[in-house]
């Protein structure tokens, strides 16, 4: 399994309790997975989706929707509020 780091910002990282998350994943929504299992205030998916108030974005240069995009070695997830920057 590629090893990913989850970075969280906003209202993810007052909720995580944590800037990093390293963990194995092989697709965007195990990696939320993970999260949501070591922060449990997280709540980042519910049932494959992501939850509304959060975003997620592959290394900074693209927003995903599809939490089965597949991972590989070194990606990077960035997590935050869905109201970030507004």
């Amino acid at each position: 399994m590629p090893m990913v780091v989850v970075e969280f910002y906003g209202l993810a990282r007052l909720r995580a309790g944590r800037t990093v998350l390293r963990c194995t994943a092989t697709t965007i929504g195990d990696a939320l997975a993970a999260a949501d299992a070591v922060c449990p205030d997280l709540h980042a998916h519910n049932h494959q989706t992501l939850s509304p108030e959060y975003r997620v974005s592959v290394g900074g240069k693209r927003f995903a929707e599809d939490l089965s995009e597949p991972l590989v070695e070194g990606d990077s997830l960035l997590l935050f509020g869905a109201d970030a920057g507004g």
